[in-house]
């Protein structure tokens, strides 16, 4: 976000195209109109003016580690509920029935393969027993035929597995769009 400010570049995404692709696939979990929407890891809440122009009757609220990111995303969208929160430590007061987390599972920094899974489905835990009615979350595919230093490249049966082993048996698994990832929709 310094180089590039409160941009889709400065939230690490290659352009604003694969930005509205993601948030495309996220939010293609049901229809949002009229409905709550938090977002896990907002950043600068660029999902919040996707849904303002695509689902205008959908209410969105989010919170962020970075406080950084918070500030820039209550620049951005001063009527939202936009918050510093680690979602762990601190969950959402109440429930919605949606809950998004898009690229923050991505980056895995120095974290180990194993730690990164384990707070990862921790999150996605907290997600889960914070929604009404689903959850969407986006993934880097270890189907790729490269690997960077720092990411974390999931196996989309394991989450499938997970998901459905842990948290319900109703999953549904999108592998169908071109970027290197999937999302994955857990529905209660």
């Amino acid at each position: 976000m310094r180089e590039h400010g409160a941009t889709a570049r400065g939230m690490d995404w290659k352009d604003e195209e694969s930005q509205r692709l993601r948030f495309s696939v996220l939010c293609g979990v049901a229809e949002l109109s009229g409905r709550s929407v938090y977002e896990v890891g907002a950043g600068a809440a660029h999902l919040c003016t996707y849904l303002q122009h695509e689902q205008p009757t959908a209410t969105y609220a989010g919170c962020d580690l970075s406080s950084d990111m918070v500030e820039a995303a209550r620049r951005l969208h001063p009527d939202a509920d936009i918050q510093v929160r680690d979602v762990l430590t601190d969950p959402p007061s109440r429930r919605y029935d949606f809950v998004f987390c898009s690229g923050v599972f991505h980056v895995k920094l120095a974290a180990s393969d194993r730690e990164w899974r384990e707070y990862m489905y921790e999150v996605i835990r907290r997600m889960y027993a914070t929604c009404d009615v689903a959850i969407a979350f986006n993934l880097m595919t270890d189907q790729v035929d490269y690997r960077a230093e720092g990411l974390y490249y999931a196996k989309p049966a394991d989450i499938f597995e997970f998901c459905r082993s842990e948290l319900s048996r109703y999953v549904t698994l999108r592998h169908d769009y071109p970027l290197n990832e999937f999302t994955t929709y857990v529905y209660r």
